[in-house]
């Protein structure tokens, strides 16, 4: 694998520092990352984050912007997360607000900011893909981990940590082959992420085409209550490619987004000339929600033979504005604040990565 600029890396990280609410020290003691060689395995552990009973997320002293080192070349395959109270023992993962885990060094596929590598919310379940297929991580290389809790539950959870684990395969003579993770966002690359929810009907989208020609392999999302579907379509050909709705627990709550597997058919062909919408629509039966709804599709890609991946711009606009509203969105969570993207206010929905 080649090697990531280190003068990007160290840039970023920097910047990621500063202003600082807490010391460097109390960032690490937050994040550790283990490689059991025996299993195959990365675990991210994240905390100790105190979780009071029936604490909404603005009560809860959030952890500031962390980073962290990846220890060995990998591709990775498989993803599970669960959240471990103090004790060690396993506890509701509806607790989970978000967490990301962000590549500064490289771009996404739909936009020029950095590259979402994985995002979970509480309602995510474990997802895996053929072993054939691996997404390339590289030695030394920085990861920017952003994570926000909150405890629906009436039980008080004390010392609680958020464990993430990522499935890996070292490389061979010829697998793994190289996929890239694909994030596409209805509010677009910039700005809020939550949205306002009007009575009844409503819908909202956003459209952009990608950097290279390629496959989409597997799609997964996430929307909030109320939710009733998230569509992909190729609006150059009017074909709709993928549209999936939630399933719901026993109160009618958003408990999971079907994932939808296209790798057996040879992917989903996606067209650099070709202009491709996402969309959801709610159907919101109560009184106007704040920043009640969300939409966002998560997925695999694999770049056309030949393709290859445009360059990270470490100084592009949007690019610097996404990482800087990431960064103050993270150090006013720890600061026990409000604001930020996608935290402009309180809303009802359930978790989510942005």
């Amino acid at each position: 694998m080649s090697k990531l600029s280190p003068v990007v890396s160290v840039l970023l990280v920097v910047t990621m520092l500063k202003p600082a609410t807490a010391s460097v020290q109390d960032r690490r003691e937050l994040i550790q990352v283990v490689n059991d060689h025996e299993n195959e395995e990365l675990i991210f552990y994240i905390g100790p984050i105190d979780l009071p009973a029936g604490a909404g997320h603005h009560m809860v002293k959030q952890p500031p912007l962390l980073t962290a080192t990846v220890p060995i070349d990998a591709y990775l395959y498989a993803f599970d997360l669960e959240m471990l109270a103090g004790d060690g023992q396993p506890m509701p993962t509806r607790v989970l607000h978000h967490v990301n885990l962000i590549d500064p060094d490289h771009r996404e596929l739909f936009s020029p900011i950095a590259r979402r590598l994985f995002a979970a919310g509480g309602e995510t379940q474990p997802a895996s893909l053929p072993r054939v297929l691996g997404i390339p991580l590289e030695k030394d290389q920085q990861l920017v981990v952003s994570a926000m809790f909150h405890n629906p539950t009436e039980q008080s959870y004390p010392g609680a940590r958020l464990k993430v684990t990522l499935r890996y395969r070292t490389e061979g003579l010829v697998f793994p082959i190289g996929v890239y993770p694909v994030y596409i966002d209805v509010m677009g690359p910039i700005g809020e992420k939550d949205f306002d929810l009007p009575v009844g009907r409503f819908e909202q989208y956003w459209e952009g085409s990608p950097a290279i020609d390629g496959r989409l392999l597997a799609a997964g999302g996430h929307m909030h209550d109320h939710a009733t579907s998230l569509e992909f379509e190729d609006v150059t050909t009017g074909k709709v490619l993928w549209k999936t709705g939630p399933e719901l627990d026993e109160n009618g709550r958003v408990a999971a987004v079907p994932v939808g597997k296209f790798w057996w058919k040879g992917g989903i062909p996606l067209k650099a000339d070709h202009t491709y919408r996402l969309t959801v629509v709610y159907d919101n039966p109560g009184q106007p929600l704040v920043n009640g709804g969300m939409g966002v599709l998560g997925g695999i890609f694999l770049p056309s033979r030949g393709a290859e991946w445009p360059r990270l711009d470490p100084q592009n606009p949007d690019y610097v504005t996404n990482m800087e509203k990431t960064r103050l969105t993270a150090e006013r969570r720890a600061m026990g604040m409000m604001g930020g993207e996608g935290e402009s206010g309180e809303h009802t929905a359930g978790s989510h990565g942005h």
